[in-house]
């Protein structure tokens, strides 16, 4: 079997992401089961080699997906979508309440709760008028079978996109991993990062550094923790301004340390240097970052948008991106909990590449019969 594989988001090549490495440990698992692999950029689909069907990896930018699509649909192969989605309702909705005048108002007279719910419900109201929903819906439709991440991301795909009952026949759900050689053995708290920043028993944020990640709202919520903060990860090009706030914002508490993306086999040893992983971001599928952590044997707090629950169950700390208090919390408690093996446990046993490329090898062959 010969799969071609594309990541349609259009900047995936300047700024790499969890749907770069989703690609790239897919096809690496899948080839070690028999499967012949070959990735092509956006700008490489006019001479193509034989292959039997096509996977894309995110909707998210969806004119970017379609162009795909129309260049692969004339040769008449299968394509599937692992979709990597989730809306920005919820973030969207806060900014109203601190930014519009009249959802402030309304989010005083009714609570900011209920006036979040009724945000929300308007939005789903107005988006079949906008080209972006109608591209993704149509991406949807026209996939021979979509590979969302989690039961709670296909639902929310059925929901938001008014796709009926008849998608679910079309959707087999493929689990993020990770790469269990790093984490068999429980990694070993790295001396040499102590030894060079000074530091151990922090907590640590690994991902690119942009507002969706929310690395100064965790800033702003822990001003009065006594603790270290560590963030790993570039900061978007585009969004420099962002990056030079959570700077001023860690000088100001102190404590802080940014640092550059770190080699990937290096991680392991810092997540078990690190106390806790903090990712409470405006959405997570569910934060790859987050279950290597994990699987090192670091706590983990995450944001309660997103298929996060899917995956850590009760073994985690969650948290509302928006509210700094609700961050506080989950970040002392964790902090204050003894340590479990159980998440560990849990993500090396259901959550590896391995078990992700059996999955999709399994949409493969269902989709090619």
């Amino acid at each position: 079997m010969r799969v071609l594989f594309v990541n349609t988001r259009e900047d995936a090549e300047q700024h790499p992401g969890g749907d770069n490495v989703q690609m790239q440990k897919t096809q690496s698992a899948l080839e070690a089961l028999g499967v012949e692999g070959f990735v092509r950029s956006l700008a490489e689909l006019d001479k193509l080699p034989p292959f039997d069907l096509a996977h894309l990896f995110n909707m998210q930018t969806p004119e970017s997906t379609a162009r795909v699509f129309a260049a692969l649909r004339p040769l008449g192969k299968p394509i599937l979508l692992s979709s990597i989605y989730w809306d920005m309702l919820e973030h969207w909705a806060d900014t109203a309440v601190n930014t519009h005048p009249r959802w402030s108002a309304l989010a005083r007279r009714l609570g900011k709760v209920r006036m979040q719910t009724l945000y929300i419900q308007w939005q789903r109201l107005k988006e079949p008028l906008f080209r972006r929903w109608r591209y993704q819906r149509r991406l949807l439709q026209q996939a021979d079978r979509v590979l969302p991440n989690s039961q709670a991301e296909a639902d929310l795909l059925q929901e938001a996109f008014m796709l009926g009952k008849t998608f679910m026949q079309r959707v087999t759900v493929v689990p993020n991993g990770i790469e269990p050689t790093l984490y068999r053995e429980l990694p070993t708290p790295s001396a040499a990062f102590y030894e060079k920043y000074g530091v151990r028993d922090f907590v640590l944020q690994v991902g690119s550094v942009n507002p969706t990640k929310n690395q100064l709202g965790l800033i702003e919520a822990l001003d009065d923790l006594p603790i270290p903060l560590v963030f790993i990860g570039k900061p978007l090009t585009e969004r420099m301004d962002y990056y030079t706030a959570c700077q001023v914002r860690g000088a100001e508490r102190g404590n802080v340390l940014f640092l550059d993306r770190v080699a990937y086999e290096e991680l392991p040893a810092i997540y078990a240097l690190a106390a806790v992983h903090v990712l409470p971001s405006w959405r997570e599928t569910p934060g790859l970052v987050s279950l290597e952590a994990a699987a090192a044997g670091c706590k983990i707090v995450t944001t309660a948008i997103g298929s996060t629950a899917d995956y850590f169950g009760d073994l985690a700390w969650y948290c509302h991106p928006g509210d700094p208090a609700s961050i506080r919390r989950a970040v002392a408690a964790a902090l204050e909990a003894p340590p479990s093996p159980l998440l560990r446990q849990r993500v090396l046993q259901q959550y590896t590449w391995e078990q992700a490329a059996v999955a999709t090898l399994g949409a493969y062959r269902q989709t090619l019969q």
